[in-house]
């Protein structure tokens, strides 16, 4: 039996919980095998407090076969964990030289869209509701100095709430308020069988420079003025709630104006509301059309926003353009921009066409 502890007591009695959870029958819990991670377990499936609608627990860990037996050993530190706790626990090992070979300017993204890709099948055939991931307050604020340092904007540095839709899922992240230290204390006072991967001592990764250099520096130099970390992340979780309130403004528009025809799927909206008010609502208007037409897939490049949005101001009526996962977009007569998906495979321009002015 697990004893007790004021931050499991703390967990479960946050506010926000039931409203995070609610819906969840069943959820799929990521977990690496670090400290944050079997902390998150023990807090939703082994803590004396949890209360009677609490969800299902299941476990998915994805084992990259970075550090080879290392790499094992975390995996069977989560699947310890998981027996331990009598929950079912489901893992995938991945190709550790197909990953390197295939990222794109990035191994730690190209990894992540990995992760999302295991997490996503495997929550799927395990009829979850929701996928719950241990990002704390420090993951917060290294991600908003990661994105501020890449150059995003509002979506970017706005898009790391509690619940979030990623990859057409729903994910959770229950300890968004918490620091790694109070995770840490949980880990040691339950005895957890966590484990320190050796790869974050490396400043191989951009992730590892802003917590080991970047994080510390700041730190020092807030001095008085307060944890520089705690602060970034509550700056963080405002330009969220900001967004968000943009966001509900965007879709309502949005969702007044889109058409939709069928038998093939095509999606349409007008020109004149995504250049209107000078254009300054046209990114986040496309980037919802562009959610619409491929729903669960990854949002599109800046670069292809602006590259849409280019198109919507100067194509005349008729004009086609292909754009990205065989995305075709056509400017019909009425001047509304249509997208259509086409099949993996070559089609003439004029076959295109016909698809764009049928119904």
């Amino acid at each position: 039996m697990f004893t007790s502890a004021p931050l499991s007591t703390a967990f479960w009695h946050t506010p926000e919980i039931p409203t995070w959870f609610a819906g969840c029958r069943r959820v799929l819990v990521g977990v690496s095998g670090g400290a944050d991670s079997m902390a998150l377990l023990w807090l939703l499936a082994g803590a004396d407090d949890r209360p009677d609608w609490a969800p299902q627990v299941v476990v998915a860990h994805v084992n990259h076969q970075m550090r080879g037996a290392e790499s094992d050993a975390d995996q069977g530190a989560v699947e310890e964990l998981a027996e331990r706790l009598g929950v079912p626990f489901h893992c995938k090992t991945l190709d550790a030289e197909k990953l390197k070979s295939t990222a794109n300017g990035s191994l730690e993204e190209s990894m992540r869209e990995a992760r999302y890709t295991v997490f996503r099948s495997i929550l799927g055939r395990t009829r979850c509701q929701a996928l719950v991931l241990a990002h704390h307050q420090n993951d917060l604020a290294e991600t908003f100095l990661m994105r501020l340092l890449r150059g995003s904007g509002l979506t970017g540095l706005g898009a790391f709430g509690p619940v979030a839709d990623i990859y057409g899922m729903r994910v959770i992240r229950p300890l968004i308020g918490w620091s790694r230290d109070d995770l840490r204390k949980i880990a040691k006072q339950e005895k957890l069988p966590w484990r320190e991967d050796a790869s974050n001592a490396s400043d191989t990764f951009f992730r590892n420079r802003i917590r080991r250099t970047a994080l510390p520096c700041l730190e020092r130099v807030a001095g008085q003025h307060g944890s520089a970390s705690a602060t970034l992340a509550r700056t963080a979780r405002r330009l969220e709630r900001e967004q968000a309130a943009l966001n509900a403004f965007i879709r309502l528009q949005y969702q007044q104006s889109r058409q939709e025809k069928t038998e093939p799927r095509r999606i349409g909206i007008p020109r004149e509301i995504v250049v209107s008010n000078d254009g300054v609502f046209a990114t986040h208007l496309l980037r919802h059309w562009w959610a619409d037409l491929l729903p669960g897939e990854r949002p599109p490049s800046e670069d292809r926003i602006l590259e849409l949005e280019n198109f919507v101001r100067i194509a005349e009526p008729g004009a086609l353009m292909q754009t990205a996962k065989n995305v075709v977009v056509w400017m019909g007569p009425n001047a509304i921009l249509w997208g259509y998906q086409k099949p993996e495979r070559r089609i003439a321009r004029e076959a295109l066409l016909e698809t764009f002015v049928a119904n």
